[in-house]
């Protein structure tokens, strides 16, 4: 089941309004019949009437009260208003029906022509209100035509001039959410067009930039080749990890190792980075190892492609090389091989990391270096 939609902000501080003035409105109600009781004592008044009146007004604002913590766009259904409407004049009729003080009744049954105002703007307040003074007037005898001045002034002045002032605030709500939601549509646009900027600069500086340059050394087909793996490579990382090479961390000396055994032995490096490091003794020990292994898979392998993951984690640096080429048997290299032994696995066991080499002749070649951050 859906959830209903929220109201916007404004509408909810409207809607709080209204209903704190009912709970003063129903607070007034009580304090004043507790008055008329005790200075109209029976059988110049009805007690028991104006009771009945405070009860049915204290239950129709628990009433009110959990409609508006529930579903506040209730508020605005004529199925709620009209019964709502109808409470606050019989409320209003009590001190005639009683024989109680006129006034007894206080600001609760106004409280209608308010919500009515609040909800149903201007017109709304306007009817509600004439309809409670009429309520209100009604048994008066030589003085009707004063109080009816009076009563009609409260009761119908009032919820006009509240619903006026709530509609003014509605009005520049919406005048300013209008102008946030197209200063978000601005700043959106803003923000593309930057980046159309950003990728046609990046465009003219680099790929447009290398295309120039193998037009006119198009005769020399190594330079062209190590020319489109370069470009292909600082595209590839540009796109998929937007890696700053220029930076000082791990990651650029990954980077500038790839560059170089592809620029030394013509073999393309498909580099993937994730995350980045600071430079220290360990650090450097890893780049190191992968520079050695990839040095190795670009000497060896006899494949023109190595693939090489660089991850730096939140507990752990690792990188993999890998090739798809020759392979070899693990257990018939020598202790002697300081390209293996020593730059890889030797270097990772001195600083705390580990080296894994997986490899079996015609099925290619896999170094995992670990490094744990903790331990640097």
């Amino acid at each position: 089941m859906d959830r209903p939609k929220p109201i916007p902000e404004a509408e909810a501080t409207l809607l709080t309004i209204t209903i704190v003035f009912r709970v003063v409105g129903l607070l007034w109600l009580i304090t004043l019949s507790v008055l008329s009781l005790t200075t109209q004592p029976a059988p110049a008044i009805d007690g028991r009437l104006v009771m009945w009146s405070v009860v049915a007004a204290v239950i129709w604002t628990v009433l009110t009260m959990v409609l508006w913590r529930m579903f506040p766009r209730g508020f605005s259904s004529l199925f709620w208003l009209l019964p709502d409407l109808a409470v606050a004049a019989v409320i209003a009729l009590i001190p005639q029906l009683s024989g109680a003080n006129s006034f007894f009744v206080g600001g609760f049954p106004i409280s209608s022509a308010i919500l009515w105002a609040t909800t149903r703007g201007v017109p709304g307040g306007f009817f509600a209100g004439l309809v409670i003074a009429i309520a209100s007037v009604q048994g008066y005898g030589s003085d009707l035509a004063a109080r009816t001045a009076e009563v009609f002034a409260i009761n119908s002045l009032a919820p006009v001039v509240i619903g006026w002032g709530f509609g003014s605030i509605r009005r520049n709500d919406d005048s300013r959410r209008r102008a946030e939601s197209a200063l978000a549509a601005e700043r959106a646009e803003r923000i593309r067009v930057a980046e159309r900027a950003e990728v046609a600069a990046h465009l003219h500086d680099s790929v447009l930039q290398t295309l120039a340059l193998i037009q006119r050394r198009s005769d020399d087909q190594s330079e062209v080749r190590r020319l489109a793996r370069s470009q292909e490579r600082e595209l590839r990382t540009w796109l998929n990890s937007g890696v700053d090479t220029t930076g000082g961390g791990l990651m650029d000396l990954i980077h500038r190792s790839a560059a170089e055994v592809e620029r030394d032995f013509g073999v393309a490096i498909d580099l993937s980075t994730v995350g980045d490091a600071g430079l220290d003794r360990g650090v450097e020990a890893i780049a190191a190892a992968a520079r050695e292994a990839m040095t190795n898979a670009a000497k060896f392998s006899g494949v023109d492609r190595v693939f090489v993951l660089a991850e730096a984690r939140p507990h752990e640096l690792r990188i993999v090389v890998r090739d798809r080429g020759a392979g070899f048997d693990r257990t018939s290299v020598g202790d002697d091989r300081r390209g293996l032994g020593e730059s890889i696995e030797g270097r990772m066991t001195r600083h705390g990391g580990s080296a894994t080499v997986r490899s079996a002749p015609g099925e290619g070649t896999e170094v995992d270096l670990r490094l744990p951050r903790e331990v640097r």
